[in-house]
């Protein structure tokens, strides 16, 4: 009985380990807004030079993959928490299910800091489609009401084809993001034309490993599985003593 409960708790702490370090994952940073493209006028409420940033929670356990092929995928998301701010002005994201936010993935070749050559790399963009805006001047770009709205956060790492499907932990304890763009686009749905704000930043994700409190889990239970191990062999080892009279 002695022997049941000690391994117990031991699966306890490791399977409390592993819960805590599936929860889910925050993507998070910060840059200065660098170019202007497109035919809608600017406002001036976003000029370039505004530091823009943005924050969201997703978990990588609910994500429904949509497409893939040969180092391609798209993954369907459910984010919440999420802020995304360009100078004074707040993007907000849209609840309505045709807007589902979605990350893209793909392998491809990049040229890196140090390297004359091309090498392999993983490169990432989450898409995060906005309300339909007003048309005021507090909005990045002039135009009708009804515009439509996309924010594009997007890096590239340092990572080699491994030839395994692209799932959400491609991303995760990788090599830094050597590039990285953020993107915020819009479009009037009466004249069709849009205009888009452009710049680099610098991020991260929330640790996709476990975190140091997790791990001191996993050790103790591991442990005390070890422990308990080690005292049965021990046991069966020693031998037996009789008293002799």
């Amino acid at each position: 009985m002695r022997r049941m409960s000690i391994l117990m708790v031991a699966c306890c702490f490791i399977a409390a380990a592993s819960e805590a370090a599936a929860a889910p994952v925050t993507y998070s940073g910060s840059g200065t807004l660098s170019q202007v493209i497109g035919k809608l006028p600017l406002t001036g409420s976003v000029p370039v030079g505004s530091s823009f940033s943005f924050s969201f929670t997703f978990d990588p356990a609910k994500a429904a993959l949509f497409e893939a092929s040969e180092g391609y995928a798209i993954y369907d998301l459910s984010i919440s928490s999420a802020a995304v701010t360009l100078g004074g002005y707040s993007y907000p994201l849209s609840s309505e299910a045709v807007y589902t936010p979605f990350i893209e993935l793909y392998r491809g070749f990049s040229f890196f800091p140090g390297s004359n050559m091309s090498e392999e790399s993983l490169v990432f963009t989450f898409f995060l489609a906005g309300k339909a805006t007003v048309g005021d001047t507090a909005e990045p770009f002039g135009g009708n009401t009804g515009k439509t709205q996309m924010v594009s956060i997007g890096g590239v790492l340092r990572q080699a084809d491994d030839g395994r499907p692209l799932t959400l932990d491609s991303i995760f304890g990788q090599s830094p993001t050597y590039y990285s763009n953020f993107e915020y686009g819009t479009r009037d749905p009466i004249t069709r034309q849009t205009g888009f704000l452009s710049g680099a930043y610098v991020g991260g994700f929330s640790s996709g490993v476990p975190e140091p409190d997790h791990w001191a889990l996993i050790i103790a239970g591991v442990g005390i599985s070890g422990a308990f191990l080690r005292r049965r062999r021990n046991v069966r080892r020693s031998p037996q003593r009789f008293a002799v009279y």
